[in-house]
């Protein structure tokens, strides 16, 4: 009797825990608005502002990230299912740390780049989201060479951009 009764306990802790797995889904992405979208096109950035020389280090970045998540495969051609279109409208450095020795000398930097995105899904014909506004920031120290700092620090930001673009696109948050 204790045997039955051990069996059909271990069956019950089964059951609840593969229950537990019922809202997960392996292989394709979810969401309406990216049923049936397997690629995207990744036309090179355009930058608005003032910093030069943004637009590849931030399209190169888009495609990485897109590469790392393998949610979508990125073709440099018009034929994908979709398109993510980024516009850099302006890169902030905010000082948010003094030096310990010199109050009125800035020690460390955050430098933010910010953008714009569209993304649109040409299977369904229409925009899923449009001129949302996506941000990357990191923080850089100055020590002797600000201009070197901001110079590191730029394609981290980048990539930080990049990470968020892509989260908003495979995500849908």
């Amino acid at each position: 009797m204790s045997r039955t009764v051990t069996k059909a306990a271990l069956a019950v802790l089964v059951v609840l825990a593969l229950g537990g797995c019922a809202g997960y889904r392996v292989g394709d992405i979810s969401g309406r608005n990216l049923q049936g979208v397997r690629s995207v096109y990744v036309p090179t950035v355009k930058n608005m502002s003032l910093e030069p020389d943004l637009q590849l280090s931030v399209t190169n970045a888009l495609v990485r990230r897109f590469n790392n998540d393998g949610t979508l495969t990125v073709t440099q051609n018009l034929s994908a299912d979709s398109e993510l279109d980024v516009t850099i409208t302006n890169v902030q450095h905010i000082p948010i740390r003094s030096s310990t020795s010199d109050v009125l000398v800035t020690a460390e930097y955050q430098v933010t780049i910010e953008a714009t995105a569209t993304f649109v899904n040409r299977k369904l014909g229409r925009k899923i989201f449009e001129n949302t506004q996506v941000a990357g920031s990191t923080t850089f120290f100055t020590q002797s060479n600000i201009q070197e700092g901001e110079r590191q620090a730029l394609p981290l930001a980048a990539e930080d951009l990049a990470n968020n673009t892509v989260k908003l696109v495979t995500e849908g948050w």
